[in-house]
Formats: structure tokens, C-alpha cells, sequence
């Protein structure tokens, strides 16, 4: 590998007054990250993109937390309106502010102004990416501004990294150009340049939580010709080197890695304080040749675990060096034993709990051998995301929880109802729960479950027959395939939906491919001398009622019912098969969507 010394200055990120009385757009000086003006008349902000080149994405919104003279807090939500503006409802009483706080990005909990360190837990990730050679693209990192409401006007609020900037001048002295696809930060002592932070507001310190000794900045279209400077931006936490301690910067460039040191002469050099934009200048000189034909493979190449946390291992198969590079923003949630190998080698990947229920992550990391390269994708949690739906993973167990796993076939429901009743799977000899209501044969139901009887948890729902015939398709165009037991599968029988037959029988608990299993789960019946019945049929509730045919009263629902092999209940075409509303079958849910 190339070494070369690389120099380092760094700058303090200058304030920038704004008038409010007059809110327009004020520049900032070249390499200040960028300016926030608070206007508590209009309720208007802005950020300015001058020097660090920022862009904001429409679901992009800030916590403006007004301080009151009686002690009171309001947290405001800014959201992003045209360009850089952010806006929300009028301010109350703004001649009453003693002081503003502003956070980016927003939380709910933002409000919380009373903990150990002010907004305790405010998720600060430093990591960004970036697409093109003097783009930053969207903040990944935490913002953070305080300011007294002045005796007269309104207030002026600027507001900087809470973490310290970098920009990377990759200058190309080559004979080539190069495609720089990865700019990595790292130091020889220790010290946490990423990860999970709290912010203390009082001054601006941090506190690391779960922190990581090294910052990663993924490039898209990262081309750098033969005399020409790539600029590349990467943030850090605030950390500081003593003198003769090392700073690292690793651009990778067309596969091959170009490794720049620095040694801190002294104290106060080594100082990347909050705010402060550093400038760091790396020369390619001598263009490294990386084998084309270098490749990676890894199994599995897709994980969505439903357990709270785990470890799971990543076969990596390689002819050569390889890397491994997360994506940027999963680090509080996921994580890799190495991040480089050679050959054949085993990478163990770290997720950690759940919060509850509806929590869904998705990420994933990347495995690169010189300029090939694959994906391992990530879903963890209780959903998969198939088409315009997100789907859960596992059946729903008691009302509003999910069943434990995706082969537990969680609990029998009625239409239109919240009460869940056990599911004996496989006995057959189990008798209808003596309360379970039946069919008087005069009740009619609902043309759709209703919302305050759904068992579903929190944030999710039972789908209706349309989006249930999208997902599993018709005896025609199969969307479907089934599963039997295995000791190296599912501990039941079952048919994983939302894929292609063939590649549905493919999926394995480790490696759901995309799909979602249903496992078999049988029935009650509403008749009082029925037990509970086809424990060979994986059954799926939905929120759509049919009417009978015979006098025009709804008295079923429509119900998905798949069985073994080619023996399926469910009609061809697009007459899906039908319940009546007494007989209890399971749910899967769908995630909620905002109108």
C-alpha cells in the first residue's frame, strides 16, 4: 500500500448573525458547515448550503424547543418545506422566551431538556454519504444550537456540527483517473470517532454510548481525473490526540486502498473540537493496478432474524484481500467482528435488542473484493417489506403481540374480533372453547373488520383480500411455495408467500429471500361440536367480508388456505376461498401507512 504524508489544518466554524427582521439568504464562509436562522415571528428557518455542500430530503424536520420565563418548555416541529426552508405553526407567545434550543434531526423526546445530559439520548450519527467529488449529500450527523432571547428583536440562532467536519482534498498526481469509492478516518489511540452520543446543551460535550473507533464515508460516482481534486466531507465526534499519536485517512480508489498518516506534533493540533471544520489533502501519486478478476461471494446473502438480538455468521469465499463496509446509519444496531480478510474467512454480524413490536431496521453491509463486490441485506425485526406493503414475520400471538417466532402459529381469531383463543396445533381432539361465540344463524357481519377490534399490535393492521390475493397470487401464477418440517427449517410445515414458487422453496429461516412463512395453523369451527380442525392448512385471516350468495347477507369473510403440494384450498382465479365469520383462523398483519 501507497503511504504518503498527508496535511492537516483545521478552522473553527464561524457563527453567522442573521437579521430576522429581514430573513433571507445569508452565505457562509467556505467550509463552515452551514447556518440556521430562527425567525419566532414567521416561524421560518433556514439553512444555508454555501461550502459544505448539504442536501435535505422532504421527510428532513428540526426540534425548536422554546424555553419560557415561568420555566415551561413547547417543542415545536420544523419540517422541511421548498429548498432549504423549514417551517411550522405560529410560536406561542413569543414576548415570554427566555431561550431557544434547536436540534437536528427531530425527535419526539426532544422536549426531554431535564437529563443528565439535557435531551438524554438524542441520536447522534456522525456518519455521512456522499455521491459525486464535492458533494456531501444528506447529514446523517446530529446539529445542535442554543441562544438567550435578547432584550429586544428577535433571536438569532446558529447552529453547527455537534460533531467535528472533515473535508478530504484527494488530489490525483497519477497517469490514470480513479474512481474513489470510500475516504476512512481512523486514530492509534483509541479514541471514539462515531457511534451513539448524548449531548450535553449546557456546552456542547458528548458522551459516548456505544462508540466506534473509526468513521466510514461510502462515495457514489467518486471520479477524480489525472490533475484534478476530489472533495470528499466525512464527520467525526468531537476527540483529540495527544502529541505523537497518528491520524489515518484511508481513500479507497478504483479497489486499491491508499493509506495517508499524520503524527500530532503537538496538543492543540490533535484538538477536532465541535464546530470545527478540519482540511486534510491526500496525493495519489503512484496509481495501484487491482486484479479485475478478484471476487467475493458470501452465504447467506440476506438475514431477517425475528429474535431480539443475536449473532449470526457470513460465510465469506474470496480469491484475495476483501473488505467489509456497513452502511452508513446502522451502526447503533448493527455490527461486524472485522471489517478486512483475505481467502476464505467467517464474518460474525452483531444485531442488538428490539425496542418492541413495530420496531423495524433495515440495512445493509457491503463485502468488496479490489473492484467486485456483494451485498449482504439486513432486515431486522418483525416486518419484510414485499411490493408497496410492509408484512409482518410472524402471526399475531396474544392481542396486540406478535407469536414468538415465524413458526409459532400464534393464536385463532374470529372476524371483526379482538379476542384471541389458543391454538392446540396439531391435536385434533381439541374441543371449540366452550365461550368462544357461535352462529345463531340471523348475525351478520361488518363489510370490514373493524379498527378498535383489531388484534394486530400497535402500528399494524389485518390486511384486506386485495392486498392478500397481490401477495400470494392464484393457482395460475403461484406466489407461493410451500415448506415441510426440517431440522435444518421450520419447526412446522408452511408456505412462504410473496415470492415465486420455486424460489419461495428455497427459503430457509436464516434466508427468508424476501418472503414471509405462514405456517400451518388450522381452525375452529363455530359449531359446538366441532374440535379444532386442519392443522394441515396454513391459514390467514383478512379484513374483508363476502356476501352469501343465497340471500345477500355477509355472512363470510374471505380467507387465505394453503395446504401441502399442489392440494390447495384456494379456488383458481379471483374467487379467494371463504370463513364463515364464527370460525377462528389466524392473522398476519400489514404495517400502518400514513394518508
Amino acid at each position: 500500500m501507497k503511504k504518503t504524508i498527508f496535511y492537516l489544518t483545521a478552522a473553527a466554524a464561524m457563527a453567522v448573525a442573521c437579521d430576522m427582521e429581514n430573513a433571507g439568504t445569508y452565505r457562509q464562509e467556505t467550509g463552515v458547515p452551514f447556518s440556521l436562522e430562527a425567525s419566532i415571528s414567521s416561524t421560518k428557518t433556514t439553512l444555508d448550503t454555501e461550502g459544505y455542500k448539504v442536501s435535505w430530503e422532504d421527510d428532513d424536520a428540526l426540534s425548536v424547543i422554546a424555553a419560557y420565563n415561568d420555566g415551561s418548555f413547547i417543542h415545536y416541529k420544523f419540517e422541511k418545506g421548498e429548498g432549504n426552508t423549514f417551517s411550522c405553526q405560529k410560536v406561542s407567545e413569543p414576548e415570554n422566551i427566555a431561550a431557544l434550543n434547536v436540534f437536528y434531526p427531530y425527535d419526539e423526546n426532544n422536549y426531554a431538556m431535564d437529563g443528565d445530559y439535557g435531551r438524554t439520548g438524542l441520536p447522534f450519527g456522525v456518519n455521512c454519504a456522499q455521491t459525486g467529488t464535492g458533494d456531501a449529500g444528506h447529514i446523517n450527523g446530529a446539529l445542535y444550537g442554543h441562544t438567550d432571547m435578547p432584550d429586544e428583536g428577535t433571536p438569532e440562532i446558529s447552529v453547527a456540527h455537534a460533531s467535528a467536519l472533515f473535508e478530504v482534498q484527494v488530489k490525483n498526481s497519477g497517469d490514470t483517473e480513479i474512481n474513489v469509492t470510500e475516504v476512512k478516518l481512523s486514530n492509534n489511540a483509541g479514541k471514539n470517532m462515531t457511534g451513539w452520543f448524548q449531548i450535553n446543551p449546557s456546552d456542547g460535550t458528548l458522551k459516548a454510548t456505544n462508540a466506534y473507533k473509526e468513521a466510514t464515508l461510502p462515495v457514489s460516482e467518486g471520479t477524480v481525473g489525472v490533475g484534478e481534486t476530489g472533495l470528499f466531507y466525512i464527520t467525526t465526534a468531537p476527540f483529540d490526540l495527544l502529541a505523537g499519536s497518528s491520524l489515518t485517512v484511508t481513500v479507497t480508489a478504483s479497489g486499491a486502498d491508499y493509506v495517508f498518516e499524520k503524527t500530532m506534533e503537538s496538543d492543540e493540533e490533535g484538538t477536532f473540537a465541535p464546530g470545527t471544520v478540519n482540511f486534510l489533502t491526500a496525493e495519489i501519486i503512484d496509481i495501484q493496478e487491482v486484479d479485475p478478476d478478484l471476487t467475493v461471494v458470501i452465504s447467506p446473502s440476506y438475514l431477517a432474524p425475528t429474535a431480539a438480538s443475536g449473532k449470526y455468521e457470513i460465510q465469506v469465499t474470496s480469491t484475495g484481500d476483501w473488505r467489509v463496509i456497513p452502511d452508513t446509519g446502522i451502526e447503533s444496531w448493527l455490527s461486524v467482528d472485522k471489517t478486512s480478510g483475505t481467502g476464505d474467512d467467517i464474518v460474525t454480524v452483531t444485531l442488538s435488542g428490539l425496542s418492541g413490536d413495530s420496531d423495524v431496521r433495515t440495512g445493509t453491509v457491503l463485502f468488496r473484493a479490489g473492484i467486485n463486490e456483494t451485498v449482504l441485506t439486513v432486515q431486522h425485526g418483525y416486518a419484510q417489506q414485499i411490493g408497496d406493503l410492509v408484512w409482518a414475520k410472524a402471526n399475531v400471538g396474544e392481542p396486540g403481540t406478535f407469536a414468538s417466532a415465524p413458526d409459532d402459529p400464534g393464536m385463532l381469531y374470529q372476524y371483526n374480533s379482538r379476542t384471541g383463543w389458543e391454538n392446540p396445533y396439531p391435536d385434533t381432539s381439541s374441543p371449540r372453547p366452550s365461550d368462544m361465540p357461535a352462529d345463531d344463524g340471523t348475525t351478520t357481519g361488518p363489510a370490514v373488520w373493524a379498527a378498535e377490534n383489531d388484534p394486530c399490535p400497535e402500528g399494524w393492521r389485518v390486511p384486506a383480500v386485495d392486498e392478500v390475493a397481490a401477495l400470494v397470487g392464484s393457482e395460475s401464477a403461484r406466489n407461493y411455495g410451500w415448506l415441510e418440517a426440517s431440522s435444518g427449517g421450520f419447526s412446522i410445515p408452511g408456505a412462504v408467500l410473496g415470492l415465486p414458487e420455486e424460489t419461495a422453496k428455497s427459503a430457509t429461516p436464516s434466508n427468508m429471500l424476501g418472503g414471509i412463512f405462514l405456517p400451518c395453523s388450522g381452525n375452529f369451527h363455530y359449531r359446538s361440536d366441532r374440535t379444532y380442525q386442519n392443522p394441515g392448512h396454513a391459514t390467514m385471516n383478512t379484513a374483508t367480508g363476502k356476501t352469501d350468495d343465497n340471500d345477500g347477507t355477509l355472512r363470510y369473510r374471505y380467507v387465505v388456505k394453503i395446504m401441502s403440494g399442489a392440494g390447495t384450498v384456494l379456488p383458481p382465479g379471483s374467487d379467494w376461498s371463504w370463513g364463515e365469520l364464527y370460525a377462528a383462523y389466524s392473522v398476519r398483519c400489514v404495517a400502518e401507512t400514513e394518508d
